[in-house]
């Protein structure tokens, strides 16, 4: 992996500030953002010990078990970050996000992985970035929010970093 940032500030700020309100929810809902309560006060918690341990073992070893697939099957790091790769992967956070019994490990995980994901300055899906950083892999995952602010925010610096010889400006002088 390269240790140049491969995310603008737009796409780090809006990961960070998702995985807050997704660790609030995991921390003081429990059952999920579906079947939102009111906390008993600002610092009740919610969270189960099943919840816990699907968002800190169960959902970070499947995807690294994911990663050491991809490196035993795939040439070069997989990139699933097409509509196909996007829909599949938006489908599996609503499946997660909507069943009481996994939306408080999948809203841990999540929120924990964005985090990593905005520390580590890596694109797209955010469930990737562990297994990532575990294996040396850059593998990636279509995500339904962070992917367009990602493209637009490459396209712009992509834009920025011309040669000045492309500039209409520049071929004047």
């Amino acid at each position: 992996m390269t240790t140049s940032r491969r995310i603008g500030r737009a796409g780090t700020a809006g990961r960070v500030i998702v995985a807050f309100g997704l660790l609030y929810l995991a921390a003081t809902n429990g059952g999920g953002l579906v079947y939102l309560r009111l906390p008993d006060g600002p610092f009740s918690w919610g969270l189960t010990w099943y919840a816990a341990v699907l968002g800190l073992v169960v959902l970070p070893g499947v995807m690294v078990a994911a990663g050491l697939a991809a490196r035993r099957f795939a040439d070069g790091p997989v990139r699933l970050t097409g509509p196909l790769g996007l829909t599949l992967n938006t489908g599996l956070i609503v499946v997660l996000l909507a069943n009481p019994y996994t939306a408080g490990g999948a809203e841990l995980f999540y929120g924990i992985t964005l985090l990593v994901a905005a520390w580590a300055a890596q694109p797209g899906c955010e469930a990737t970035v562990v297994s990532n950083l575990i294996l040396g892999r850059d593998d990636q995952i279509g995500c339904p929010a962070f992917t367009p602010i990602d493209a637009l925010e490459a396209r712009r610096s992509a834009r920025g970093r011309r040669p000045a010889s492309h500039h209409p400006q520049a071929s004047q002088a």
